[in-house]
């Protein structure tokens, strides 16, 4: 018997042509035209925007008419490089990652889109490339298409919490005029395990007037660096984990959110300037107290809305923090804590007394060991009038967090709900603390003393535990 011959993938008027590999399983085909295809290509393009980029590359086997349409979407959506190119598990490593990025570039040879709303690259095999010229080409691609939202997130790559990024953002095709008036469209620019200089952020601050949304992590090339300039329309500002960082200068009228996780604790690490609309502020220090850069935004205290912090409670048990002034605006503060089973939480209560309109309060615990001895502390009962949500991630049932949720029961009069959360349960060391080991036994020791705290929620207060 012969063989049957092959179907062919795709078309293109009258001339057959392979479809690119990974992009259409399968070819169907349509002998009456639907009514989305009378739809016209604009609206066509902005549905299959939304969709991944094989789904939207396998609508090509519709009609003639759909083999051109997916090229045009405008966004570009590499979310995970490896999954989407899907090489032969027995291959090497070095034959994925050359794979992963020539999948990508077929892709960009056959996008015909002037213009692109979207551009994200995620990659977890950067330390196996064998040249990072093919993500400047990338990048590249992506600024002469005017893109309006660009997005590098190449952490996944990290080999351990201390490794280096090795990828270095492109400077020179964005110095030139045909780049800088290409860039002139960029509203959102997001690089995660990216090193770039200060100097080309400054630069992307000057000339991206549409700029408003700006988040820089994990780069050890960013040593200074000064956001400011009466123009500017930037709303969001994300530092995060710039381990050469050693100034952030803020000038910003227009920015309402404002984000800074320290790496090597500096006193006088950012320096705001004027800021007036800046009403939400998250702020983390992973070697020292969190005072400094407390202190830091101290002026725009009186207008905070919302506040996240992350800290450390001291050998007495004490929050590294000022003394409070008063939070006017304040309605949600979230504290990330690291705390032992021998030290008070209470301190905690200094906080909540100053934000006199406080709407919601949540609480996420990280367990350590600690030897020193249980310290005690006094706290006095102060009605929260507006108080109405209460949130613990981590509760283990102790001594130490139950306390601190009597103190809700006791004060939080207007309290509706209080969330008592008994999954995320995190220790920092590698041999648990004795009193927090998860067995069965112990969890329905735990939920018995949640829901005892239930018992004395004021009236109309729900529990929720899970």
């Amino acid at each position: 018997m012969p063989k049957r011959k092959a179907k062919h993938s795709g078309w293109t008027y009258g001339k057959r042509q392979k479809i690119p590999i990974n992009l259409v399983d399968k070819e169907e085909n349509y002998s009456e035209e639907d009514q989305i295809s009378l739809l016209p290509d604009v609206i066509l393009i902005s549905i299959l925007s939304l969709l991944g980029i094989r789904d939207a590359a396998r609508t090509c086997v519709l009609s003639k008419r759909w083999i051109y349409v997916w090229k045009q979407i405008t966004c570009l959506n590499f979310d995970d490089i490896d999954a989407l190119s899907k090489p032969q598990k027995k291959r090497r490593q070095r034959v994925k990652t050359t794979s992963s990025y020539n999948w990508v570039n077929q892709v960009l040879q056959l996008h015909h889109g002037p213009s692109l709303d979207e551009f994200k690259i995620r990659s977890s095999s950067l330390n196996c490339s064998p040249s990072s010229s093919e993500i400047d080409n990338w990048i590249e691609f992506a600024m002469w298409r005017r893109v309006q939202g660009l997005e590098i997130d190449l952490e996944a790559g990290r080999r351990s919490r201390f490794s280096s990024p090795s990828y270095i953002f492109p400077d020179k095709p964005f110095r030139s005029p045909f780049g800088i008036s290409c860039i002139k469209s960029l509203k959102h620019l997001s690089l995660s395990f990216v090193n770039i200089t200060g100097e080309l952020v400054e630069h992307f601050l000057s000339y991206c007037e549409l700029l408003e949304h700006l988040c820089i992590s994990c780069s050890d090339q960013l040593v200074k660096l000064k956001v400011a300039g009466s123009s500017l329309r930037l709303k969001f500002l994300q530092i995060s984990e710039c381990t050469s960082l050693g100034l952030v200068e803020i000038w910003a009228p227009n920015l309402v959110s404002f984000i800074y996780k320290g790496m090597l604790g500096y006193w006088d690490s950012i320096r705001l300037r004027h800021a007036p609309l800046l009403v939400n502020v998250s702020l983390a220090e992973s070697t020292r107290s969190i005072i400094a850069p407390f202190l830091s935004v101290k002026s725009c205290i009186p207008q905070l809305v919302t506040l996240n912090m992350h800290m450390n409670l001291n050998s007495r048990g004490v929050v590294w923090l000022p003394e409070f002034p008063e939070f006017t605006c304040l309605k949600d503060i979230s504290l990330s804590v690291i705390a032992t089973d021998r030290l008070s939480l209470l301190a905690l209560t200094k906080l909540i007394e100053r934000s006199p309109f406080l709407h919601r309060f949540t609480l996420k615990l990280r367990w350590v060991r600690d030897s020193c001895q249980r310290n005690m502390q006094k706290v006095n009962k102060c009605p929260h009038q507006c108080l109405k949500v209460v949130k613990f991630s981590g509760f283990v049932g102790s001594i130490i967090d139950t306390e601190l949720a009597t103190y809700f029961t006791e004060n939080a009069v207007a309290l509706e709900t209080f969330i008592i959360d008994l999954k995320k349960v995190v220790v920092e060391e590698s041999t648990p603390l004795s009193e927090f080991v998860t067995t069965q036994k112990k969890m329905r020791a735990t939920r018995k003393r949640a829901l005892q705290i239930g018992e004395k929620l004021p009236p109309g207060a729900e529990l929720i535990v899970v």
